[in-house]
């Protein structure tokens, strides 16, 4: 009798043992494909954000940027429209936290592709 409970308590440390060392090799695994998704992820922000960059041109506008910006907005609305004021964003103005945020929500939208 006694025998049978020793071999039991035995069976059960070594059962417990082998779950507990499963768990921490799975832990172990989750963590190392999170940093390495950290690190890639870094290496497309990177990529990105030389995409952007772009010479500085003089932030001019004339009679023509003008009277181009008219004719687009009138064809896009449909009726007559006066622009007032033409005011440039400066590409320097972005911070890289939107720029990684805004790669991040790209990446995790997964669009499938369909089959035809």
């Amino acid at each position: 009798m006694i025998d049978k409970l020793i071999e039991a308590i035995v069976l059960l440390f070594v059962g417990m043992s082998v779950v507990l060392i499963s768990l921490s090799v799975l832990a172990g695994m989750i963590r190392g494909m999170k940093s390495l998704d950290e690190r890639f992820n870094v290496f497309r922000i990177k990529k990105y954000d030389e995409k952007l960059k772009v010479e500085h041109v003089e932030d001019e506008f004339n009679d023509e940027l003008v009277a181009v910006l008219t004719a687009a907005a009138m064809a896009a609305m449909k009726k007559k429209v006066h622009i007032r004021r033409v005011q440039f964003l400066s590409s320097d103005a972005e911070s890289t936290w939107a720029v990684t945020g805004r790669v991040n929500i790209m990446a995790s939208h997964h669009i499938a592709k369909r089959k035809s």
